[in-house]
């Protein structure tokens, strides 16, 4: 059965596939531009150019979804574009009020990137502990290497350690006092409970193995490394 679409509306695989293509094309650029700060900001690399392809993502979603007809008068849309010029006021050494922040916060903090990571990281550790009866401690082993071998960074911007990994998995707990460390104690818990129910858990350790290897490099995780 074909593919059906309103009068006025673009064709769906065409659009999607449209889509797709410009995100992969600067997704692939953003993925291998480095975090660090140029040399020289005016050559616009390094951080610099991975802000002007983070607005350039989202502008691209805005002119894809201005396509469909209900989304021509989105305020949403409208939300996403202004999420973009904000980013474009940050590349050329602006301080947009929406990116100040709104309560007391010290600089570097674990950031929605590091906990995201970190949250994936503690995940794939309790996954070992529960499901294969591991220690933490060797959870920890197993699952540094095949992040860092992804990309995944310690606290101190070489590869991820089993040391570093063990010590968030400890601190991540629903006993702790931190609120950040709650947050993603419950996040993870949440995702434990959905591997529970797989008809597949526990699975064998290859399994297991090639679920971290996919875990690792998921473009969602990898674009937060570094």
């Amino acid at each position: 059965m074909s593919k059906v679409t309103n009068e006025g509306w673009p064709e769906p695989n065409d659009w999607a596939k449209r889509l797709h293509e410009r995100l992969d094309e600067v997704g692939d650029e953003f993925l291998q531009t480095p975090w660090e700060i140029a040399d020289v900001p005016a050559e616009c690399s390094g951080l610099n150019l991975k802000q002007v392809l983070a607005g350039k993502v989202i502008m691209e979603v805005c002119l894809a979804l201005r396509e469909l007809p209900p989304f021509e008068k989105s305020t949403g849309v409208g939300a996403l574009h202004t999420i973009a010029a904000a980013i474009d006021d940050v590349v050329n050494g602006g301080r947009p009020k929406l990116f100040q922040a709104a309560t007391p916060g010290s600089p570097g903090g674990d950031g929605l990137k590091l906990r995201y990571v970190r949250g994936q990281v503690v995940l794939a550790v309790r996954f070992l502990v529960e499901a294969h009866g591991m220690s933490v401690n060797a959870a920890s082993k197993f699952v540094a290497p095949i992040f860092a071998e992804a990309g995944a960074t310690g606290r101190t911007g070489g590869p991820l350690s089993a040391t570093t990994v063990k010590d968030w998995a400890e601190k991540t707990n629903s006993l702790s006092n931190d609120g950040k460390d709650l947050r993603i104690d419950r996040d993870v818990e949440a995702r434990m409970v959905q591997l529970r129910q797989h008809p597949d858990w526990p699975g064998t350790l290859q399994n297991a193995r090639n679920w971290l290897a996919n875990l690792a490099s998921d473009p969602l995780l990898v674009s937060k490394y570094g």
